[in-house]
């Protein structure tokens, strides 16, 4: 049996949770082949803790991020002088990728893809970027430009068709799930009356989400006056204390949390999702066939997740509000909908 050759592969990923799963998943399954795995990132709280409880090599750099504040943008100087760092002074960056041996790079977006990726390229490593979006950020949108192998998509439509014309080497292969979120996939639970009680998962995202945060408790209370329901709600760490305060006023016996360590098991719970849009939200919830009410951050670059959502609701498996309609009464409404549909 001819031993398969192993490499020294370099992962660039941070910041949200949508930069890290997808990066976490990809080098899991790439460390269990032989290969030497690093995942780079920014060293935040949310880095620390979900990387700690896994067996990877990683290797932390300092964030520069780009001010956006419309036309502002251009007349603040710390910006310059962040592109002039990520483009032209990236010398610890090549060292380090020339020291670990890395073969390849992957740029999964956020500040580390930028700046390892431009690094990669003077290294003589291969670089590929993966966009999990359905819209590609500026980071990967930038390094797209560049020298890199290849651009893979995590949901259809990602990059430009220009984009894909001066790079030439694209393919759509969704985002990595893990396994242990795989194994979840079953068959919806039916509610042909009342006698059943609905599941519904809440979950505002690795930085919570203020708007559902503030509306969902008392949507939930609505609806609990229709239906028996049972809450899990991640709040995040900030509003915490207001929501867990909100389910206690409408006496509603809600499991909240500031985040949920375990999603895997929380979606295996669950009969209804409502959620942000992010991109591995999606995904994950298209890889388990849970249906969900989506409520694109109205704030996301380019509207981004609006159009990840849009992916789902395309295809019948999502309902989505905008954040400038959401309200307690729409909530519950479409939340109650799920499970009493007119046949």
């Amino acid at each position: 049996m001819i031993k398969q050759k192993s490499y020294s592969i370099i992962i660039a990923a941070g910041g949200t949770g949508g930069h890290i799963f997808p990066a976490l998943a990809i080098a899991l399954d790439l460390k269990a082949k032989g290969h030497r795995i690093l995942i780079a990132g920014t060293g935040n709280e949310l880095e620390k803790k979900i990387f700690s409880q896994y067996d990877i090599e990683v290797k932390y750099f300092k964030a520069r991020i780009l001010q956006r504040k419309g036309l502002k943008t251009f007349f603040i100087w710390s910006n310059y002088k962040t592109i002039f760092y990520t483009f032209f002074s990236n010398k610890k960056e090549r060292e380090f990728i020339e020291g670990f041996g890395a073969a390849l790079v992957v740029g999964m977006g956020g500040y580390p893809s930028l700046s390892l990726g431009n690094a990669s390229v003077q290294a003589g490593a291969l670089l590929i970027v993966h966009e999990q979006n359905a819209k590609a950020g500026v980071a990967n949108r930038l390094l797209a430009f560049r020298n890199c192998t290849a651009i893979i998509e995590g949901l259809p439509g990602g990059f430009a068709k220009f984009i894909t014309y001066i790079n030439g080497n694209k393919v759509y292969l969704g985002n990595p799930i893990r396994p242990e979120i795989i194994k979840q996939r079953k068959p919806s639970r039916e509610f042909p009356d009342n006698s059943k009680t609905a599941r519904i998962l809440i979950v505002g995202g690795s930085q919570g989400a203020r708007s559902i945060n503030h509306v969902a408790p008392k949507a939930m209370d609505l609806l609990s006056k229709k239906i028996k329901v049972e809450i899990r709600h991640d709040a995040g760490k900030v509003d915490y204390p207001l929501v867990k305060k909100m389910y206690q006023e409408f006496n509603i016996n809600a499991n909240v949390s500031k985040f949920i360590d375990d999603i895997a098991e929380a979606y295996g719970w669950a009969d209804l999702v409502i959620a942000r849009a992010g991109a591995l939200t999606v995904s994950e919830l298209s890889a388990v066939g849970l249906p969900s009410i989506l409520i694109p951050y109205s704030h996301a670059t380019d509207n981004h997740q609006f159009y990840n959502a849009k992916f789902l609701e395309d295809k019948k498996a999502t309902e989505i509000i905008l954040d400038k309609d959401l309200e307690p009464e729409k909530l519950a409404d479409i939340s109650k909908s799920f499970f009493f549909r007119k046949r």
